[in-house]
C-alpha cells in the first residue's frame, strides 16, 4: 500500500493539503542526540523521510493543548520509505529516534515494498529540559498492504476505521493524538489477543493488558515445551510434554474467548 492511499483512506488527503517536504538525514544527525550506531540504520536503511502532513490550528480545526506535562500543538504525519534489507530491530532504532526527535507528536508511516506500518507514541515534556521529551510506550501496528484491506482482513478494516479522522476527537490535538495512538495500540494488541478493540477506559486497558502478559507467558512456555519436544528420544515424555502443550493451547483459547 503507498502510504499517500493509507492518507486518502483515512481522510488527511480531503482536509489539507500534504507538505511533502524531504526530511534531511543530517538534521538528525546534527539535532537529534544520535549515537554511532543509530546514524549508521538512518544512513544504510531509510531511502528517504518526509514531513507529508503537518496538522496545526491553523490548518485543522483542533486546538492546541499546552500544560507543564505536555506540548501538543500539532501532529506530524512522517512517512519514512525503507530500503530491501531493513529488520524488525532496524525498525525500532527509527521510530525510536524519529519519535524522540520531533518535538510534535508524530504518526510514522513506514513503508517496505507494498506494504506500511503505522507507528505512535505520547510524549511529554522533560521536567529538568523543556526543550526535550520523554517517551511513553511506542506502539506499531504489523505490516499490512491495500490487499489485506480488499481481502476483508478484520484487523486492518477495523484499524482504518477507527483512525480516520471523521472517528477521531477534535476537542484538542493531546486528545486526537491519544484516540490515533489507542487505534495503533489496539491493531498491536490483536495481533496477540484476536480481536481488535479500542479501549479509552485506564482501568479497562490495564485489565487487558495482564490478559496479554499472561498469553505471551503461556505462548512462552508452549516454545519452551516444543523445544524440548524436539530434543527429547523417549517416547512416553515426549507425549507427557505433547499432552501438557495440548493443555496450554486449551488455555490459551479460553483466556481469548474470554476477552472476546
Amino acid at each position: 500500500m503507498d502510504a499517500f492511499r493509507f492518507y486518502e483512506q483515512i481522510g488527511l488527503k480531503d482536509r489539507l493539503s500534504a507538505v511533502k517536504k524531504k526530511l534531511d538525514k543530517k538534521m538528525f544527525y546534527d539535532y537529534a542526540d544520535v549515537n554511532k550506531k543509530e546514524k549508521n540504520v538512518i544512513t544504510k536503511y531509510v531511502e528517504r523521510m518526509e514531513l507529508s502532513f503537518l496538522l496545526t490550528p491553523s490548518t485543522i480545526n483542533i486546538q492546541a493543548f499546552i500544560n507543564e506535562e505536555y506540548h501538543y500543538e500539532g501532529v506530524m504525519f512522517v512517512t519514512v520509505k525503507l530500503r530491501d534489507e531493513v529488520t524488525e530491530k532496524h525498525v525500532r532504532v527509527l521510530e525510536e529516534v524519529i519519535h524522540g526527535a520531533l518535538p510534535n507528536p508524530v504518526v510514522i508511516t513506514f513503508t517496505f515494498k507494498d506494504e506500511i506500518c503505522i507507528s505512535s507514541c505520547m510524549k511529554r515534556l522533560n521536567k529538568v529540559n523543556k526543550n526535550n521529551v520523554v517517551l511513553e510506550t511506542i506502539h506499531r501496528t504489523n505490516w499490512f498492504s491495500e490487499n489485506d484491506n480488499a481481502n476483508n482482513n478484520t484487523f486492518v478494516d477495523n484499524f482504518i476505521q477507527s483512525i480516520m479522522l471523521s472517528n477521531l476527537s477534535f476537542t484538542t490535538f493531546f486528545n486526537f493524538y491519544k484516540d490515533i495512538d489507542l487505534a495503533v495500540k489496539a491493531f498491536q494488541d490483536a495481533e496477540i489477543i484476536g480481536t481488535y478493540k479500542v479501549i479509552k477506559d485506564d482501568k479497562e486497558r490495564q485489565q487487558q493488558e495482564a490478559v496479554i502478559s499472561q498469553i505471551k507467558d503461556i505462548e512462552q512456555e508452549i516454545n519452551q515445551l516444543k523445544a524440548a519436544i524436539k530434543k527429547e528420544t523417549q517416547f512416553n515424555k515426549k507425549v507427557e510434554l505433547n499432552m501438557k502443550v495440548q493443555q496450554l493451547k486449551k488455555e490459551l483459547d479460553n483466556i481469548k474467548s474470554d476477552v472476546e
